[in-house]
C-alpha cells in the first residue's frame, strides 16, 4: 500500500497489478554466483550457439550441473520450445511467459514467478545458426509476500476452520451455562406458578454470578413477577376478607332495626300495645328505627356512587369562615355540649362542594357527640379554623372517650366500628370516616386522626387554599 500510494504521488496514476506486483518484489544486483554462471553459459554460446541445442553435449550438461549444484535454476529457449529447463520449474508456466521471451522485449534482469514461485534472473538472448531465436535464463530462488501468501493459504485455512470449530464449541458451552440452561430453568419454574401449594419463590437463582447480564435481568424480573403476584394474591385474601366482613356487616346493621319494626309492628297487630301510650310509643320506635334504616341505605348508596366514581360534586370557590360560621351555630344550645368556634374574621376562600364538605362536618361533630365521655358532666367540642400559606386547616377536637390506639389505622376502613358488638346504643353504619376521607381526598385534601384513648380525639382536615384574602 505504502509503494503504491508512493507510485500513484510520484507519476499521478494509480499502479497497475503488475506494476504493484514488480514493486512489491525485490530488485537487487546480480550476486558472485549468479555473475560466474552467467559468464560460463556465455561462453559456450559465444564459441558456438549450437552448444546449447540438443542433444545436450557433455560440456553443457555439465556447466549445468555446476550451476544447478550451487542453488540455481537454468531455462535454455529455443524460439517457443523449452529443451532444457530445470526440473524445479514448471514448463506449464514458463510457456506463459513465452511472449517475454522475444529479443530485445524482456528484461536482462529481473523478476520471474514460476508458478506462484518468485525468482530473480539474468537472462542473456542470442541466435541458433539455424536462425532460431533462443535465450538461456539463469534463475535464483527469492521469497515474498505473494509467494508467501499462495503456499501458506491452505494452512491459515486449516487454522482458521480449527479456531473458528473450537470458538463455537467455547461459545455454545458458555450459551448452554450462561443462557440456554437458565432460561429452560426460568420455563420450568414459570410452569409452577399456577402451583396454589408453592410458598417460595421458584425463580431464585443461587449462582446469579454465572448468568448472563441479559438472563440475569430477567430472572430478576421474574422475581419480581413472583413478589407482585403474591402481593396480588394476599391483597386479594385481604379484599376477600373484607368482602365476607362486609357483607356480615351489611346484613346485621340492616336487619337489627327491620328486625325491631317487625316487633313492634306485630305488637300492634296482636294488641299488645292496648293503651293509647303504648301504641304511642310502639309508632315511635318504628319511625325511629325506619329513620336509621333510612339513613343506612342512604349512607350505602352514596359510597357505592362515591365507590364507583361518579361524579357528585359541584365544585365553586366559597369564603370558608362564612360556610362553617352557620353550620356551627347549630350546636351552641345543644344540651350538655359546649361548642368552642375559633374562626378567623378573614377571607379564606376554597374550592370545594358545599354540601359534600358540610356532611362530613356535621358527620365528625356527631361522632364527637356520639362517643362522648359518659363520666364527664359536660361535652366540651373545640372547632378551629387556621391557614398556612397554601392550605386552610380544619380542627376538631373534643373530650370524649377517644379510640385505643391499635384501632386508629382502621378507622377510615369501610363499616370499620370500634364497637365490635355493633350494639344498637351506638348508632352508626361505620361509613362515615370513609366517605369522608374520600370526600375531602377529592378536594386534594387530606384528613388524620389523632386520639388518647380515655381522653379525647383530634381530627385534622387540610385542604388548598384558593386564594387568601382580608
Amino acid at each position: 500500500m505504502v509503494l503504491s500510494l508512493a507510485f500513484y504521488i510520484t507519476s499521478g496514476t494509480v499502479p497497475s497489478i503488475p506494476q504493484a506486483y514488480k514493486m512489491m518484489t525485490k530488485q537487487r544486483p546480480l550476486t558472485q554466483t549468479e555473475e560466474d554462471s552467467y559468464i560460463a553459459l556465455d561462453r559456450l554460446v559465444n564459441r558456438s550457439p549450437e552448444l546449447l541445442a540438443l542433444p545436450m553435449s557433455d560440456e553443457l550438461s555439465e556447466t549445468i550441473h555446476s550451476i544447478e549444484d550451487k542453488g540455481l535454476e537454468v531455462v535454455i529457449r529455443k524460439n517457443a520450445s523449452f529443451p532444457y529447463y530445470s526440473k524445479d520449474l514448471v514448463e506449464k508456466s514458463l510457456i506463459v511467459h513465452s511472449p517475454d521471451y522475444e529479443m530485445n522485449n524482456f528484461m536482462p534482469t529481473g523478476t520471474l514467478d514460476n508458478a506462484g514461485r518468485l525468482y530473480h534472473y539474468v537472462k542473456s538472448d542470442f541466435q541458433y545458426l539455424d536462425g532460431s531465436k533462443g535465450s538461456f535464463i539463469i534463475l535464483k530462488r527469492e521469497s515474498n509476500l505473494f509467494e508467501f501468501i499462495t503456499r501458506w493459504i491452505i494452512w491459515v485455512v486449516i487454522l482458521i476452520i480449527v479456531i473458528a470449530f473450537f470458538a463455537a464449541w467455547y461459545i455454545n458451552k458458555r450459551l448452554t451455562k450462561t443462557t440456554i440452561e437458565p432460561l429452560e430453568a426460568l420455563e420450568k419454574a414459570s410452569k409452577k406458578i399456577s402451583d396454589p401449594a408453592l410458598t417460595t419463590n421458584p425463580f431464585t437463582t443461587k449462582n446469579q454470578q454465572k448468568l448472563s447480564s441479559e438472563v440475569k435481568q430477567l430472572q430478576i424480573s421474574f422475581e419480581q413477577m413472583w413478589q407482585d403476584l403474591q402481593a396480588a394474591k394476599q391483597e386479594k385474601d385481604i379484599d376477600e376478607d373484607s368482602r365476607k366482613e362486609l357483607i356480615a356487616n351489611i346484613s346485621h346493621d340492616l336487619k337489627t332495626p327491620v328486625t325491631s319494626i317487625l316487633g313492634y309492628v306485630e305488637g300492634l297487630i296482636d294488641g299488645v300495645a292496648n293503651t293509647d301510650e303504648k301504641k304511642e310509643h310502639y309508632l315511635k320506635v318504628i319511625y325511629e328505627k325506619s329513620i336509621a334504616l333510612n339513613e343506612l341505605i342512604e349512607e350505602l348508596f352514596f359510597y357505592s356512587k362515591l365507590d364507583l366514581d361518579h361524579s357528585i360534586y359541584e365544585m365553586k370557590p366559597i369564603d370558608f369562615s362564612s360556610f362553617i360560621q352557620p353550620i356551627l351555630e347549630e350546636y351552641r344550645w345543644e344540651k350538655d355540649i359546649d361548642v368552642i368556634i375559633d374562626v378567623p374574621d378573614k377571607n379564606l376562600v376554597v374550592t370545594m362542594d358545599e354540601i359534600q364538605i358540610k356532611r362530613v362536618i356535621t358527620n365528625l361533630i356527631q361522632n364527637s357527640i356520639k362517643f362522648s365521655h359518659a363520666e364527664k358532666e359536660r361535652l366540651i367540642i373545640l372547632i378551629s379554623v387556621t391557614y398556612s400559606s397554601n392550605d386552610l386547616i380544619l380542627t376538631i377536637t373534643d373530650n370524649g372517650i377517644g379510640v385505643a390506639k391499635e384501632e386508629l389505622p382502621h378507622l377510615f376502613d369501610r363499616f370499620y366500628r370500634t364497637d365490635k358488638s355493633r350494639t344498637p346504643t351506638i348508632k352508626g353504619s361505620g361509613l362515615g370516616l370513609s366517605i369522608a376521607k374520600q370526600i375531602i381526598e377529592h378536594h386534594k385534601g387530606n384528613i388524620s386522626i389523632a386520639s388518647d384513648q380515655g381522653k379525647g380525639t383530634v381530627v385534622t382536615i387540610r385542604m388548598p387554599l384558593t386564594k387568601e384574602a382580608n
